[in-house]
């Protein structure tokens, strides 16, 4: 009884009607304990700025210290950049801080007002044709609404800003026309403007050069960026975009010079050139694109029912993932699979089963199988193929005692296989793992 009036005590406060609790999880966070160099960093940042301060820590990307260390400018040595706001001020007091080393000893040497209040992510890289670095940030408001990317360079101590946007994503990448990566910059549609991509090249004089494209649909949000290698070396972007469904739809732009001549650029939209639209590849949002078979070009996923199930309803529906890819202005359907993503797998059809395989969702025995289908008699489908999950060692062994095979563990499901062989269209159990994929 003592216990449970204790916990009562520190449960009703804040689960009393009217009230609400609001979370900063800056505060909540203990810092990670300090190196002995970032130690000496944030003394020299608190000479400069002052004791009573709050580091700030990027959400993603390759730096998440709220000390970053790079060599970004033409000198030699390394710099400290540390992102902080003081505790006295709004939340919009977010600053950036660079630091130089002087004699042994860590000294603040450039201070500027950031942005936003919240920092998404840092880049540090050379761009295009110059060799000038470059810091990269992204920058969003407390609630996410608004999204802005500043470009920085540090020269002669001071911390010059020549370029700064409104953004949805962003990235560096390159393009194949230049020496380092170009930025590439989406924004989704707003009232000002529509949903477009840039590229922005740096030239060797250090001043950009943006190459933009309009999209036709009203992208309100992009959940990913890939990248694949054209024949002639060039990378093509693909872009995974919402228009406020719950579907996605795939983009392909390539940064390519203007014909008869070889400094004019022009941002291009692939699929558009091969005659299609990016409507054709409309799907689920859980449906992104990505590199099934390792060669360097991502593949865009689109769905079709399996034979069979055109009068079923929708709840019943199975659907057959086909991966689409981009080959000499052609779009191709390169696989056709089913794919698992609630279990981590993707099942790439053998050739000699396309358009003669369906699928069955097994409850009994709790199983997917792959049976051969035949229009003239669709209750006649002898079983292929069976996946099982097993989720403990008895489970697991008893299906091993039956003949399946283990081809896969995550955690504590292990994939089992059984293939039926005596049957027209069977495949060796060995020759099985070679058309798996699984989602680690």
């Amino acid at each position: 009884m003592k216990f449970l009036k204790k916990m009562l005590c520190c449960v009703l406060p804040f689960c009393m009607t009217g009230c609400s609790v609001n979370i900063n999880v800056d505060t909540m966070l203990t810092p990670p304990k300090l190196s002995g160099e970032q130690e000496q960093i944030y003394q020299a940042l608190q000479e400069a700025a002052g004791s009573d301060i709050r580091l700030k820590y990027p959400k993603s990307g390759s730096y998440l210290s709220a000390f970053i260390i790079a060599d970004i400018d033409s000198t030699a040595g390394e710099e400290a950049i540390v992102f902080y706001e003081k505790n006295a001020v709004s939340a919009s007091g977010l600053r950036i801080n660079i630091l130089d080393k002087i004699d042994g000893r860590w000294q603040s040497i450039c201070d500027r007002s950031a942005e936003g209040s919240e920092i998404e992510k840092v880049m540090i890289s050379r761009l295009g044709s110059s060799d000038r670095m470059n810091i990269i940030v992204g920058y969003s408001t407390a609630n996410q609404s608004e999204k802005y990317l500043s470009v920085y360079a540090y020269e002669n101590n001071y911390l010059e800003q020549p370029l700064t946007h409104s953004y949805a994503l962003f990235d560096a990448v390159n393009t194949g026309n230049s020496p380092y990566p170009d930025l590439i910059l989406l924004s989704a549609v707003s009232a000002s403007e529509p949903a477009c991509a840039a590229v922005y090249h740096l030239a060797e004089d250090d001043m950009y050069h943006e190459y933009k494209l309009t999209f036709t649909d009203s992208y309100t949000e992009y959940r990913q960026l890939n990248y694949g290698t054209l024949p002639d070396g060039r990378t093509a972007v693909y872009i995974d975009a919402a228009t406020g469904t719950a579907n996605l739809q795939t983009e392909i732009l390539c940064l390519e010079t203007i014909p008869e001549s070889e400094t004019e650029f022009q941002l291009v939209n692939l699929l558009q050139r091969c005659g299609k639209s990016a409507e054709e590849t409309v799907r689920r949002a859980s449906l992104t694109s990505m590199d099934i078979d390792g060669d360097g070009v991502p593949e865009i996923p689109v769905q079709q029912l399996f034979l069979g199930y055109e009068t079923a309803a929708e709840s019943e529906q199975i659907r057959q993932t086909n991966w689409l890819t981009m080959q000499e202005n052609q779009i191709l359907t390169k696989y056709q699979s089913y794919y698992n993503i609630n279990d981590g797998y993707i099942f790439l059809l053998p050739d000699s089963w396309k358009q003669k395989v369906t699928v069955i969702n097994n409850a009994i025995e709790n199983e997917i199988q792959f049976c051969a289908y035949h229009a003239e008699n669709p209750e006649d489908r002898p079983v292929l193929l069976r996946i099982y999950l097993a989720y403990d060692d008895a489970d697991r062994n008893d299906h091993l005692h039956a003949g399946y095979q283990l081809l896969h563990t995550k955690g504590t499901a292990s994939c089992l296989i059984r293939s039926e062989q005596e049957q027209e269209l069977s495949v060796p159990t060995g020759d099985m793992i070679l058309y798996f994929r699984f989602l680690d």
